[in-house]
């Protein structure tokens, strides 16, 4: 409100009258003022955007991804609370310049991204990019452009990790390293579990600040006052009835401390569409909260057809949806499947906006991926469905989120029974020959395939194992080679393939000192028995000699912005191995001396990265967080009054 001076005056005289010794009287301008005034009290207290003029952020200084992002989430920040996790982000940005939210679904990852790259707009002299893969960073980074804030939410996959994902990540985090120096900043968000796969995956050519996780903020640790507020923000601002929130206000005391809570899923308990048939008693919503998965596959199961049909519709085109860019054998397959046109598929969008879907540029995606995570249990559930999703789902799909029976189980990842196994052999078989494609296509036939699949696929078009693909930091991780083993083992590996992959085992161990395939029994096989103990004493006789010379060569290369032990870690993972395999004494002093060389060259790196850091005098991130003191403990209460007791008032 504002207040006249006149009204302040008689104000401040009464409250001079009640013994207060100096009294102030702030009105809306001082607010106001006060908010534009403190870029750090607007990044750590977002919900103050919503008392200030939005026009003044809103502009054409933004580009297209930008206004979207706003447009989504500055309506939800009426019921955001900032958390220790969003207050941990805001200052590990300001000190690395990049930060890696992870989380289980519903968790607020996604939230706490959203919020602060919103906050990260109002510079002007930001862009921010909310972006999909780490491909869409390389094609919206530029070098010149010292002013991007990339958003990157789901980086490694969204409800399964994505293998071409962490391929690209390894490359591409030499050039967000370089980004970073040119002051751009990164907001990364995942699933813990998927991280966790990447993270083995990528090893060495990890991001530093993600394998120390100086960088990395836990966003599931929440205090009973956070759970509180959060849960309160949603039921009040919710769209439920108040005589539903006024039956349920008793019992919300019990679901904050449900110990497993989401944010997530408090959204939910807001919404109504989500709650049909729960009992507002305290078992029934402190299992909503506990078991939330299964009450979701209900809800979908309980959707109108059409409208359940809209939301595989979506699942069928990777979770993404655009009818300018839909890709026709998968709409018509779930035409065929449901027998619903696809004009009233996409009619149902408008009914499941805000709940289920979201609009995002020209089309639709899910509001949530566990969305996405219910609908494969629905569809794992339906075989019938199964098979029509096979024959129109996109490759990508099938060869990103799907996985064949009997095969190492993925996590999240839709299953295709082995009654399936043909129509699977004849979709692969359309895979079109490009270097993505291709690897996708030999990921999949080396982890993710039976064995009756694979000797199908391969039977049915050997030329496939000739085609080209990217190659993984690790050659023991090369889904090619991985797919030749097994084919050899398979029998169904011409000889001049087996050469062929031979030499690149060969020439990996001696140039390069990687002997990640040493402890696969099959990708051993591709090199002949006599020409495996040949490579063995070439190691002993020519690599071990020669080690100071490769020692020396990598510490003179070594990016300091990597952990110094990384740059070794083939030559180490590389001397265990040989000294396992058994050496002679002279053997021995050779892989002891490496050893100390390395130590010696970790600790030079170490030295130079510190004298480095000691003369970057580069600019902190002043439009987000404007000092670096610790940030200040949520008060308590100190009050017996619960949170909940005005939920049902607003």
């Amino acid at each position: 409100m504002s207040v006249d001076a006149p009204v302040a005056k008689e104000l401040r005289k009464t409250l001079n009258q009640l013994g207060v010794r100096k009294a102030h009287v702030l009105g809306r301008q001082f607010i106001v003022r006060t908010i534009r005034s403190s870029a750090r009290l607007r990044a750590l207290v977002p919900q103050v955007y919503g008392l200030g003029d939005l026009t003044a952020i809103i502009d054409e200084r933004m580009g297209q991804q930008s206004r979207a992002l706003l447009d989504s989430w500055i309506p939800k920040l009426r019921t955001y609370v900032p958390t220790k996790a969003h207050r941990q982000a805001v200052h590990i940005i300001n000190e690395h310049g990049i930060v890696l939210l992870l989380g289980n679904p519903a968790s607020g990852k996604s939230a706490i991204g959203a919020i602060i790259s919103t906050m990260a707009s109002e510079n002007p002299d930001s862009t921010v990019l909310a972006l999909t893969s780490p491909r869409d960073f390389e094609s919206g980074w530029n070098p010149n452009d010292p002013g991007r804030f990339f958003w990157i939410d789901d980086a490694f996959g969204s409800n399964v990790v994505r293998e071409d994902y962490v391929q690209d990540w390894a490359s591409t985090f030499t050039k967000v390293k370089a980004a970073i120096a040119h002051g751009n900043r990164f907001l990364l968000t995942s699933r813990k579990h998927i991280y966790e796969a990447a993270k083995r995956r990528l090893g060495p050519r990890n991001l530093a600040q993600f394998g120390s996780e100086a960088a990395v903020v836990d966003v599931g640790e929440l205090t009973l006052e956070e759970r509180s507020q959060i849960l309160y923000n949603h039921i009040n601002f919710g769209n439920q009835s108040q005589s539903w929130k006024t039956s349920v206000k008793p019992h919300l005391p019990s679901v904050a401390a449900v110990p497993t809570f989401l944010p997530g899923i408090a959204e939910r308990l807001g919404d109504p569409n989500f709650t049909k048939g729960l009992a507002p008693r305290e078992t029934s919503l402190v299992q909503f909260m506990e078991e939330p998965y299964e009450h979701l596959i209900d809800t979908l199961n309980a959707l109108d057809e059409e409208l359940l049909a809209a939301l595989i519709l979506i699942y069928v085109h990777e979770g993404r949806f655009d009818p300018g860019a839909q890709n026709s054998d998968a709409a018509q397959a779930v035409v065929d499947l449901t027998s619903i046109s696809l004009a009233r598929l996409q009619d149902g969008f408008a009914d499941l906006e805000g709940s289920f879907i979201k609009r995002s540029g020209n089309g639709w995606t899910f509001s949530h991926p566990t969305i996405a995570d219910a609908l494969t249990e629905i569809l794992r559930q339906k075989p019938h469905m199964m098979a029509a999703l096979l024959r129109g789902a996109t490759i990508e799909t099938i060869l990103t989120g799907f996985i064949c029976e009997g095969a190492t189980g993925i996590r999240d990842a839709l299953v295709v029974p082995e009654s399936l196994d043909e129509a699977l052999v004849q979709r692969l078989d359309r895979t079109p020959d490009e270097l993505a494609r291709n690897w996708q296509l030999f990921h999949f036939l080396a982890f993710r395939a039976n064995d009756n699949v694979f000797g199908r696929l391969v039977r049915q078009q050997p030329e496939l194992l000739e085609r080209q693909s990217w190659v993984s930091s690790t050659i023991g991780n090369d889904p090619k080679l991985n797919v030749h083993a097994r084919a050899l083992r398979l029998g169904l590996l011409s000889n001049q393939l087996r050469e062929t992959a031979a030499l690149r085992l060969e020439d990996s161990a001696l140039r390069e000192m990687d002997l990640s395939f040493f402890d696969d029994e099959d990708m051993l096989h591709l090199i002949p028995p006599m020409r495996l103990v040949e490579l063995g004493l070439a190691l002993r006789s020519e690599t071990l000699p020669k080690l100071e010379e490769r020692i020396e060569a990598v510490t003179s290369d070594a990016d300091l912005d990597e952990d110094p032990a990384d740059h070794f870690q083939k030559i180490s993972a590389a001397l265990k191995l040989i000294e396992n395999i058994g050496l002679d004494d002279g053997g021995i002093d050779l892989i002891d001396e490496a050893r100390s060389q390395i130590d010696s060259s970790i600790e030079s790196l170490e030295e130079r990265k510190r004298e480095r850091d000691e003369e970057d005098d580069s600019a902190d991130w002043t439009h987000i967080v404007t000092q670096k003191s610790a940030p200040p403990p949520v008060p308590s209460s100190g009050t017996m009054r619960s949170i909940f007791d005005d939920v049902d008032r607003r």
